[in-house]
This record gives structure tokens, sequence and C-alpha cells, in this order.
């Protein structure tokens, strides 16, 4: 029994740079329609949204490998979040391509002011603050990789997308003219807010021991040390928090935030440690655990069917 339980613990490596391109474009672009919405910014952000979750929609189907595939991405709404996200996304790219349509095709039934657009404009509103949470949930609903198996995801989630969303307005406000000034303001509250979730999180995780423990440890002395710490935390964010308070670089900052933003995507889905698979063994008894139900039964034995054929 002594043997089952010394298993070397192993990192996923199905989620790489293309998942969290995905996410970060996604998180971002739909973030960006929220601060469009919340701050009346110009207009040319608006399509500036949809182009970015355009463009990571087209690196998710390059990710899949066959665009054909991509019908199951709604199939399961009433128990998937992922389901729910790619439904999200769906819609916010239908609705929002619609209530932009005005702006470059005057002689269009619906106009600006019109019901048409506003209800439109609500519907792309919701379906973004979709696309900022969903990511979220569905890693919380992983059980079998504790770091990520925490309520606090879809609030980390909400909080970068805020964050990426900030970086690509302030990046494209060297473009793009119009006052930025709430969203400067927001990037330096967001930033704080990040930093303090980031170190509440990885503590509880560190105290948790076992796989949380050993994704922690990842981040701070293992492979991807560098990429967090000096991407993520520096680069990333105390820079950007430095330059908004004492400069008016603020397309600088932007540009930090967007590879802070990006780089935490990656470090988060690359920490991810599975538990051991000698929980799933048929000697071990998950009435020890504190959710002996089915799905937990199945994700384990999951999870030492893949170790078994090396595919880890």
């Amino acid at each position: 029994m002594a043997q089952g339980f010394n298993m070397e613990l192993r990192c996923q490596q199905q989620w790489g740079w293309l998942i969290a391109t995905w996410l970060f474009l996604s998180g971002s672009g739909s973030g960006l329609f929220l601060l469009y919405e919340l701050f009346n910014l110009p207009s040319a952000f608006a399509p500036l949204s949809l182009g970015t979750i355009v463009l990571g929609g087209a690196v998710l189907l390059w990710e899949l490998g066959n665009p054909l595939r991509a019908w199951r991405g709604v199939s399961r709404l009433g128990t998937s979040w992922l389901s729910r996200g790619t439904l999200s996304v769906w819609l916010f790219v239908i609705c929002s391509s619609l209530f932009i349509a005005p702006q470059f095709a005057s002689s269009l039934p619906w106009g600006q002011g019109h019901a048409i657009v506003k209800t439109l404009e609500w519907i792309a509103g919701l379906c973004a603050l979709m696309i900022t949470l969903y990511p979220g949930f569905s890693l919380a609903k992983n059980r079998s990789i504790p770091f990520w198996n925490t309520a606090l995801y879809p609030v980390i989630s909400f909080s970068f997308a805020l964050m990426g969303a900030s970086g690509l307005a302030l990046a494209a406000s060297f473009w793009l003219s119009g006052e930025l000034r709430g969203i400067a303001s927001l990037a330096l509250v967001v930033i704080v807010v990040n930093l303090l979730l980031m170190a509440f999180h990885m503590l509880v995780m560190h105290r948790a021991g076992g796989a949380s423990k050993e994704s922690v440890r990842l981040l701070n002395r293992g492979p991807l040390a560098w990429t967090f710490w000096i991407g993520v935390v520096l680069v990333g964010m105390i820079v950007p928090l430095l330059v908004l308070a004492l400069s008016q670089l603020v397309s600088v900052a932007g540009t930090g935030l967007l590879v802070g933003t990006f780089l935490f995507r990656y470090c988060v889905l690359k920490a991810g440690v599975y538990v051991p698979p000698a929980l799933a063994e048929k000697t071990m008894d998950l009435s020890k655990l504190k959710r002996p139900n089915a799905e937990l039964r199945q994700e384990y034995a999951g999870i030492a069917a893949n170790y078994a054929r090396g595919s880890w």
C-alpha cells in the first residue's frame, strides 16, 4: 500500500500555448467590450473587441485540428461550462457583428439608437461577461487538478480578463484617440487586486500540500519560475503599475499588461498537477475522500488509465 502512495506527481500536458492564447484573446476581447460599454469608449473599440475574439476562435480551431468537431462544443449545455462558453462566444460574434454593422453601413434597417441595436448591445454584453467567467468555472470544476479546483478561479478569470482588456485599450490608445483616464485608473486597481488574489491563492494551495503544493513549487522554483516572476509579476504587473502611477506612457503600460495577462494564462495551465494516479486503484477506498461520488471515481479512473498508457 505504501508504494501506491509513492507515485510521482505529474503535470498536465494537453493544454499549452494555443489554449493559453485562446484564453488570453477571448478574455481580453470580451473584457474590452465590457469596458467599451461601461466607459463609453470610442466606437473603434467595439470592432477591436470583436476582432480579438474572432482571432482567438481561429487559434482554438487550430488547436482542435479538425474544425468540423467544433459543433461538439455546444453539445452539453446542461453539464459543461465549456459548452456554455462556446455558445456565448458564438452569440457574441453574431450579436456584436450586427451591433457594429451600422457603423460601416448606414443603409441597414437598424441604425444607431434603434431598439434592435440596443437589444443586440445588451445580449453581446451579457455574452461578453460569460466569456470572461466561464474559463474559471471550467477549471474550477476539474477535481483531478487541485490547483485549479477552487471557487476562487472564476474571480481570478474575470479579474485577469479585465487586466488584459485594460492593457488592450491602453496599448491601442497609441493609434485610437479617446479619453482613457478611467481605463488607466481601473488598470491600477485591477493590478493590485490581481497581485492580492495570486498571493492568497498560492498561499492556500501551498498549505494544502500534495499536488497543490507542487503547483506552487513549479511557479516559485521550478521551470515556470522565470516566466511567472519575471514575465507575469515584474513585466506584466509591477512595471505597468509604476508606469501608470508615475508617467503618461499608457501605451507602454498597456503592452506590459498584455504580456502579463498572456503569460499568466500560460503559467496557470502548465502548473496544473494531477493528484497521484494511485488514488484510482481499485484497492483505494474512495469513501475516505470528501467527495465520494461517481463523477470523482470516473475522473481518477481516467487518470490511472492515462498513466498506464504513458500519455502523461
